[in-house]
């Protein structure tokens, strides 16, 4: 029924259609959602550059919630313009599309640029949502869009949203939303500089680099999330992360 809903809205002139997305998506969210969202403290106040990993077309608009009022732009993948959906939800956040898996640099510029600016950027260094859950190897643009940068930069856990809005291969514009808890965990700021231990010797410095930035996210995600990243021996010291407040997500932005 809600693609239905986004049809309609298609029809509306641009800043009235984003208004009314950003409602519907806020009540939708507020009434089918519970979130918890831990580690506020470890967001710097200068501009940063967050690495999150990635389950569902569910993540961007939950984070963008989870750290509101803070204006983040993300990278997404362009295949998002392909449904009404997913098109009008982009629209909602400030959104830089990328080709996945392709040899386009101009996106990863994009969000540097946008770093240097005074902007902080979200990407989902996967370069795609996992089926399984869990974490997959990160793509090299993260290492680069890091060194680049030299921003701060903030390991996010999600969990959650695969239950919330399922992955649906069939019709990613047809993807059902149910009823689940989300949680968000914001790591301690690191710099590139501190990964120099676990990257020095690598055959592939850049990689090295994208899996060392990707191993904090695993260290704030429960085991079965962890996937690729899952080997104990690999984890970077990580304080405990302080216990979830439950708390309802903000009314719907008016």
């Amino acid at each position: 029924m809600i693609h239905h809903v986004f049809t309609l809205l298609s029809l509306l002139p641009s800043r009235p259609r984003r208004a009314a997305v950003r409602r519907l998506m806020d009540t939708v969210w507020a009434h089918r959602t519970t979130l918890d969202v831990v580690g506020r403290e470890n967001v710097p106040d200068a501009p940063c550059l967050f690495i999150c990993n990635h389950l569902s077309n569910a993540d961007g608009f939950t984070l963008d919630r989870a750290l509101r009022p803070r204006r983040v732009y993300f990278l997404a993948g362009i295949k998002l313009r392909d449904t009404v959906m997913t098109r009008l939800a982009t629209e909602v956040v400030h959104t830089i599309f990328i080709r996945p898996n392709s040899a386009d640099i101009e996106p990863l510029k994009r969000a540097v640029e946008t770093l240097k600016a005074g902007h902080s950027v979200l990407i989902f260094p996967e370069g795609g949502r996992s089926r399984t859950g869990s974490l997959l190897q990160a793509k090299q643009g993260a290492a680069l869009i890091a060194r680049r940068a030299r921003v701060p930069i903030v390991p996010v856990a999600l969990t959650g949203t695969e239950r919330f809005m399922p992955i649906d291969d069939r019709d990613m514009g047809r993807e059902q939303v149910g009823r689940a808890h989300l949680t968000v965990r914001l790591g301690a700021p690191f710099f590139v500089e501190e990964l120099t231990a676990e990257t020095q010797g690598a055959n592939d410095t850049r990689q090295a680099l994208a899996d060392a930035m990707m191993r904090r996210v695993a260290a704030l995600l429960p085991p079965e999330y962890r996937g690729v990243y899952g080997d104990s021996d690999t984890q970077p010291t990580a304080r405990p992360p302080p216990p979830a407040e439950s708390s309802r997500p903000p009314k719907p932005a008016r």
